[in-house]
């Protein structure tokens, strides 16, 4: 966190990134696999995916969903702002999951549009196989995804190559119910349940955590869990 954004958290999520971009737009974000992203940085990766996604599926898409399969890349932690900045809520999905769970949880959200890092990609034809209706896969890290688009000729593929410009993004207004993400339990003992946790549950443990550990921008973070 660079700029304390308590203030706007009657906005959401998104608001509070969005005054770190303006505030400190240079300052470390990410640092992921050896690359550091600013503020500006990631802003502007993410807005593309979201932009990208608004132009072909719109804003208002039904459910107001967006998964992404990623484990701790740019391109995972992209997708999550992504879907944030196109007034979505996010599925996040674990390629150490086994393909049977993955399809279980994404058939559950009833997602319609996916993100995908280079990693988990590997796992994409054996997730989308069981899925007949069409669907839109954004693939960041592969210029062009001709050759899965004609593998799996029901679905749209999109590679770096067919990416809109950070530019044609533009704010979606979120309130504080709205669903920030949807998580999965273990499934242990049959089949996974999806929890809903909306932008003001989230508000208040991102506020009580910054205040309990007296949080500077000067701080540094790790993620140490999964996604999921």
């Amino acid at each position: 966190m660079c700029a304390n954004n308590n203030s706007d958290r009657k906005y959401g999520l998104v608001q509070g990134f969005l005054r770190s971009v303006e505030s400190c737009a240079a300052r470390p974000a990410l640092e992921v696999e050896g690359e550091v992203f600013s503020y500006k940085d990631l802003f502007e990766k993410a807005a593309s995916l979201a932009a990208t996604l608004n132009g072909l599926q719109g804003k208002a898409a039904d459910p107001p969903l967006t998964a992404v399969f990623g484990h701790r890349s740019s391109t995972a932690f992209a997708g999550v702002l992504a879907a944030l900045l196109r007034g979505h809520g996010y599925v996040p999905l674990n390629r150490v999951f086994p393909v049977e769970r993955t399809r279980a949880m994404l058939r559950r959200s009833g997602w319609r549009a996916l993100i995908v890092d280079r990693g988990s990609a590997e796992q994409l034809d054996a997730v989308l196989d069981a899925f007949d209706e069409p669907l839109l896969v954004i693939l960041p890290e592969e210029r062009n995804a001709g050759d899965r688009a004609s593998r799996m000729r029901k679905h749209r593929f999109v590679g770096s190559d067919g990416l809109a410009p950070a530019t044609r993004w533009s704010p979606t207004e979120v309130g504080p119910e709205a669903l920030a993400y949807l998580l999965f339990t273990s499934g242990s003992t049959g089949m996974p349940k999806g929890v809903m946790v909306s932008h003001r549950n989230v508000g208040h443990y991102v506020d009580f955590t910054t205040e309990h550990l007296s949080v500077v921008p000067e701080d540094l973070s790790s993620q140490t869990v999964d996604l999921t």
